[in-house]
């Protein structure tokens, strides 16, 4: 879905999981949205030439975890919560490159969070990791209890 996007922009998409994955109890279309919302942000803040990478990984003691990573224009730190907040734009309106309203991160965010319920005790959360012009990852954190095993499976 978003392949065109990335080859008219001469950005090169990477998907990388080092294991056999497990099924995920979660709703298709609010994860779809999730990875929509990450590889379009990831696009648009890449420089032509860049790449966006995709991954997954499952850890039992720990979570479920999809990584979007882009060489991009990062955001400085003081930046993030701005970012991460409604309709919050890091650019000003008379100095904006790129187009949005500032409403991917956000909504992103929100969904990562309910599909753990409570996020003080084991809920799902989205952590952003980034530096100005060295990019960007945002990792979204599924919890263990999400994970379907091969009992359930069969049962």
């Amino acid at each position: 879905m978003v392949s065109h996007r990335a080859e008219k922009n001469n950005i090169s998409l990477k998907a990388e999981t080092t294991e056999s994955l497990p099924n995920l109890r979660a709703d298709d279309r609010k994860v779809k949205q999730i990875l929509l919302n990450l590889l379009s942000n990831a696009i648009k803040f890449t420089p032509p030439g860049g790449t966006a990478t995709i991954s997954a990984s499952y850890d039992p003691s720990d979570s479920f975890k999809i990584q979007v990573a882009d060489a991009g224009i990062g955001i400085a730190a003081e930046d993030i919560d701005k970012a991460l907040s409604q309709f919050g734009q890091v650019e000003s309106t008379y100095n904006r490159k790129f187009d949005g309203t500032g409403l991917g991160l956000p909504l992103t965010n929100a969904l990562a969070k309910l599909h753990g319920g409570s996020l003080e005790l084991d809920g799902g959360s989205l952590e952003l990791e980034s530096q100005p012009n060295l990019g960007k990852t945002v990792t979204i954190k599924f919890p263990s209890w999400r994970v379907i095993s091969e009992a359930q499976k069969v049962a």
